[in-house]
């Protein structure tokens, strides 16, 4: 029997707002209309009985359901009665409460119960800048997580094939919704490369929804196809930010904020290693906390309204420095100039040396994980690498899925690892995972894909083989400097030393500090060159650390900028 090929018509997603006086509820949803264009249908409604029927007639035809904008107070109920049946009903839902000043008690409660995600005194003029920031937020973090089959790209291919599953990585940390085709075992994938013609073995596709077709995309190629990346377009800019992480965007922000112009270089997605932090509980200003990937977006966006440019998916290669003109190499072999460059590229995954890994990386075997990831498991065998708390979180949100888990610890025992007592406790009451101590990933063997993991034994030198569809290796990270080697100085792990660090250790420089005058703030061992975040040497390890060394750091390059002639 024939399979029917998928239907790729994008369902459009609901926006509901609920106000009792008409006038202001037809003005505010034409507006909206008018700010979300067709990405999302907006309707009405006057009160809780009636949202209640729109929503429950949307969740039975299976439309989903974005966000509500309710008023407190309505004439057959509130907007917390509605809210609670909505979080029960569809969890995925954002909320946004408007409440009218003698509200306040209420709404406060509201929000320290978790009841609604943002909230909004009324009167909320002018809508471009109270209201809309708080919709686009919510409805960008609203598709990165739940909206994938309502938007119009798609992946075809299989889930262990590399280059399939780094363009769902970059997609879902992107915050790129789409739909996920995989050949493996779906008729329906399988009818739709018969009908796009897609040669055998069928690569890796990507159909966007204007009719393009990309197969085998590189990363820098999607980035073009989807507009998440831009050409550096001046000869020279001020500030030359390279890394795109927490530090990079606060000095992008804060430079662009006292009129430089500023270039973004960033081999990745917006946040880098923090766009895959599950959540931050800690972020001042975000009562419910935020994701990583969504304070990494709103800074992006923040960042553009300034004028910076944002240059993606490339990665630099190597500086040159030259008093006011330093050269950026990116690997597309294109030159970006800057009159002085911050560095900012983080850390990234320690990579493990052990036959085999190379050639299955990205096919059963990768370096970290993302939430969308723990998904994908279900009911198959997994092992976890890594003896900190980011191995034993990924441990336990794998199990959540998975039939089984392995963590692999090189410690003795799990005591003696760097994981907290709290985690470990949770970790030994899963019932999923088994924890091995004093071992190391000895061998991982498989065919196109993982099949099989030995893990060695340090005391005795004995193997033990496991049949494991995925290993995930979180065994530390280090810093993304080795580009720089020969450039700046840095310490024998790599970070790069910066201001005071560069006169008390003369002996890592690769060339004399040429100046009479100290190195400035965030300060490399080259003039105009700054150093800011995680790669940074004695930085704390902490996204809110590096924010504000970013912001930090361009008062050292106003400084030096300040400094050159007009020539330079």
């Amino acid at each position: 029997m024939d399979v029917e090929s998928p239907d790729l018509t994008p369902v459009v997603p609901l926006v509901l707002v609920l106000h009792d006086e008409a006038v202001q509820r037809d003005e505010l949803v034409e507006r909206l209309r008018g700010h979300l264009a067709a990405r999302y249908r907006v309707l009405a409604a006057a009160g809780v009985r009636e949202a209640a029927d729109a929503l429950a007639h949307a969740i039975g035809v299976g439309r989903p359901i974005a966000l509500v904008i309710s008023l407190m107070r309505l004439p057959d109920g509130s907007a917390i009665e509605l809210f609670g049946h909505l979080k029960a009903a569809s969890p995925a839902t954002r909320r946004i409460l408007l409440a009218r000043a003698p509200e306040a008690d209420a709404m406060l409660q509201a929000i320290t119960q978790a009841q609604v995600d943002r909230y909004l005194v009324l009167p909320a003029e002018p809508l471009t800048e109270r209201l809309y920031p708080m919709v686009d937020d919510l409805l960008g973090e609203w598709a990165a997580q739940h909206g994938g089959s309502q938007i119009g790209v798609t992946v075809l291919g299989h889930r262990y094939s590399s280059s399939a599953y780094l363009i769902k990585d970059y997609l879902a940390r992107s915050l790129v919704p789409f739909t996920w085709f995989d050949l493996a075992d779906d008729p329906q994938a399988q009818a739709l490369a018969r009908d796009l013609n897609l040669p055998s073995p069928v690569p890796t596709t990507v159909l966007l929804d204007d009719g393009r077709a990309l197969h085998e995309p590189s990363i820098a190629q999607l980035a073009e196809a989807l507009e998440l990346t831009e050409p550096a377009t001046l000869d020279r800019y001020d500030l030359v930010v390279v890394g795109g992480g927490p530090a990079g965007l606060s000095a992008a922000v804060a430079a662009a904020c006292d009129g430089l112009t500023v270039v973004v270089i960033e081999d990745d997605c917006p946040g880098g290693q923090a766009a895959g932090t599950v959540h931050m509980e800690n972020h001042l200003g975000y009562p419910a906390g935020l994701t990583g990937a969504d304070f990494a977006h709103r800074a992006l966006a923040q960042a553009k309204r300034l004028g910076v440019q944002w240059c993606s998916a490339k990665v630099a290669t190597a500086l040159l420095p030259l008093r006011g003109a330093h050269r950026v190499m990116l690997d597309d072999g294109t030159v970006v100039v800057g009159r002085s460059v911050l560095i900012a590229t983080g850390m990234t995954w320690r990579r493990m040396d052990a036959p085999g890994m190379e050639e299955l990386l990205n096919s059963g075997v990768y370096y970290g994980y993302s939430k969308p990831e723990t998904r994908q498991v279900e009911g198959e065998d997994v092992v976890v690498a890594g003896s900190g708390d980011a191995a034993g979180t990924a441990a336990l949100e794998f199990a959540e899925h998975a039939r089984s888990v392995v963590l692999v610890v090189r410690e003795p025992s799990l005591d003696e690892a760097a994981i907290s007592p709290e985690l470990a406790e949770r970790i030994t009451r899963e019932e999923r995972i088994r924890v091995v101590c004093d071992r190391e990933i000895g061998e991982v063997r498989g065919y196109g894909r993982l099949e099989k993991v030995v893990l060695l034994e340090g005391a005795h030198g004995t193997t033990e083989l496991l049949n494991v569809s995925s290993l995930y290796v979180l065994t530390g990270t280090v810093p993304f400097s080795g580009w720089l080697r020969d450039v700046v100085a840095q310490d024998e792990y790599g970070f790069i030393l910066t201001d005071v660090e560069v006169v008390r250790r003369p002996e890592t420089l690769p060339l004399p500090w040429p100046e009479e005058r100290a190195p400035l703030l965030a300060e490399t061992s080259v003039p105009g060159v700054f150093a800011a975040g995680d790669v940074r040497a004695g930085s704390v390890k902490r996204i809110s650390s590096a924010i504000g060394q970013g912001s930090v750091a361009v008062a050292g390059i106003g400084r030096y900028l300040a400094s050159l002639s007009p020539a330079d």
